[in-house]
């Protein structure tokens, strides 16, 4: 029985890495977005309700120092929103990290197979690959990507639908 070690992103358990987690719902993404919202539409309620004077253009100005407490909880929710997004990005990376990792097995697989037909292989053929000796099972992208063999500028590059291409 595999047992797999959950996955860790800035400090917070996020999911088993060997089962589909919602790093969303781990994170209360939900909640810190409302709340994100919620005090962006309060600031500009309590901007709209304040005592201003206006200026000599007939615009009305906001002492920001004055009136700094009328920001206060907008400004606490933005960075609560930030820190929750750049978890979700570090989160993003790791599964693309991982993606990358499984192609560059690939590139061996397919020099492998190259010697062996005496020819390039043109073709990502997974079960081909694993019939030669080339790899021991087919890898699969994290994120449920296709793997393939495109070319650009007579390269021969690896290809995941969702990550992109392996750059050198």
């Amino acid at each position: 029985m595999k047992t797999h070690k959950p996955l860790v992103v800035n400090d917070i358990e996020v999911g088993d890495v060997g089962e589909e987690e919602n790093i969303f719902e781990s994170l209360d993404f939900q909640n810190v977005h409302t709340a994100f919202q919620k005090s962006y539409l309060e600031l500009i309620d309590n901007i709209d309700n304040k005592e201003t004077k206006k200026g000599s253009e007939g615009i009305v100005r906001i002492d920001i120092k004055r009136d700094a407490l009328l920001f206060e909880t907008y400004k606490k929710a933005q960075n609560n929103y930030g820190k929750i997004l750049k978890k979700v990005e570090d989160h993003e990376k790791d599964f693309k990290i991982k993606c990358f990792a499984r192609m560059r097995k690939l590139i061996l697989a397919v020099l492998f197979a190259d010697r062996k037909f005496g020819k390039r292989v043109t073709r990502f053929d997974g079960e081909k690959l694993v019939e030669i000796g080339a790899l021991d099972s087919i890898p699969v992208c994290p994120r449920g990507g296709e793997y393939s063999i495109i070319y650009k500028n007579g390269r021969r590059l690896f290809n995941c639908s969702i990550h992109g291409v392996l750059k050198n």
